[in-house]
Formats: structure tokens, C-alpha cells, sequence
């Protein structure tokens, strides 16, 4: 659907308060067997990822007020593009948290990220990433007299033409939880 230009009010007080976020999703690109196209003007995806046959995503911890989603604007004059990020820290340093460090190293994802409303437990969900324009992740790691952390920065290697999408279709199965974090 083509953009139809509307104006757009001041939200209501509190439109700028951080909203909390529950959910973190990440999604090997390798593993997208089809993705919703984008239309420009449009940042609602309501068509479903399907992932390959018995592939799925990975939920992650993060504590809550780490979680950011992040765009950025960049490129010359003729050639502007949106450049989008998430980031977050998990706490502590669980043999789990270092496997999956291991693994995505240099694999491209998508990630999706659901806020929550704070009344229904339910919120917006953001997709950032796709297929041909993923992010890649840049960890941190920390194990100091101030705590054990890792943080984790996953962005876009290359601006494009799309926002951040607010996803309305079903979310990808997740793997299980590991048996325990402190050794799986």
C-alpha cells in the first residue's frame, strides 16, 4: 500500500517514556525460508517469517534496561539510508551465553524484539534486519570487581531504505531453554 500523508498530533503525555521490553528473538538468516516484503511507507509487517523445517530462533535474556533498538541516518545526499541496531547486556558468565557467542559470531540475523505493555503482558513487537541487510553481532565481555556481564551490540553493516517494522504476525518457534545455563 502506497504512503497517504496524514498529521501526526503530539502524543499524550508520557509519548516519549521509555517503554519496557520483555523479548529478544534472534533468528539466523540461513534459516529464513521466506520473508514479508517491505513496502516504503509502510513499516507494519503483518505476513508471518517462515523458517526452514525444523529450524528456529533463540530467545535471550536481557536485562530489561539495556534493551535498546537503535536507527540511525547516514550516506551522501542522494543515497540516505537507515542503519538499525539492537543492543543489550546478559548477565553473568554461563558456558550457555559463551556457546551462543561462539555460534553467531559472523552469522547475519534478524531479531525481534517485543516491548510489553504493561497491562495485558502482551506489547508492540520490532523487527530489525532481513535477509539481505541483517545484523551482525559485536560482544563485550566484562568479569571485573564491578560484576560479569556480556554485552551484546548487534547492527546492520549497511544503511537501507526501511525503518525499524513493527511485526504483527506470529513469532518464530524458540529453542528450549538450556538445561542449565551455568554448564549446557
Amino acid at each position: 500500500m502506497a504512503y497517504v500523508p496524514v498529521s501526526i498530533p503530539r502524543p499524550e503525555n508520557g509519548g516519549a517514556a521509555p517503554v519496557a521490553k520483555r523479548k529478544i528473538i534472534i533468528v539466523d538468516v540461513n534459516d529464513v525460508k521466506t520473508e514479508p516484503a517491505r513496502t516504503l511507507g509502510n513499516s507494519t509487517i503483518s505476513s508471518d517469517y517462515e523458517l526452514e523445517q525444523g529450524k528456529k530462533g533463540v530467545q535471550i535474556y536481557g536485562t530489561p534496561t539495556t534493551i535498546a533498538i537503535t536507527e540511525e541516518q547516514s550516506g551522501n545526499p542522494d543515497g540516505r539510508g537507515l542503519t538499525k541496531g539492537v543492543e543489550f547486556e546478559h548477565p553473568g558468565d554461563s558456558v550457555a551465553i559463551a556457546n551462543h557467542k561462539e555460534h553467531f559470531l559472523n552469522k547475519g540475523v534478524i531479531i525481534f524484539v517485543t516491548e510489553c505493555d504493561g497491562v495485558s503482558g502482551n506489547g508492540r513487537t520490532r523487527v530489525i534486519g532481513s535477509v539481505c541487510n541483517p545484523l551482525y553481532m559485536q560482544p563485550e565481555y566484562t568479569n571485573s570487581n564491578e560484576g560479569t556481564r556480556n554485552h551484546f551490540v548487534y547492527k546492520q553493516e549497511m544503511a537501507d531504505q526501511f525503518t525499524i517494522g513493527t511485526y504483527t504476525g506470529a513469532l518464530p518457534d524458540v529453542a528450549d531453554n538450556a538445561a542449565s545455563p551455568e554448564t549446557a
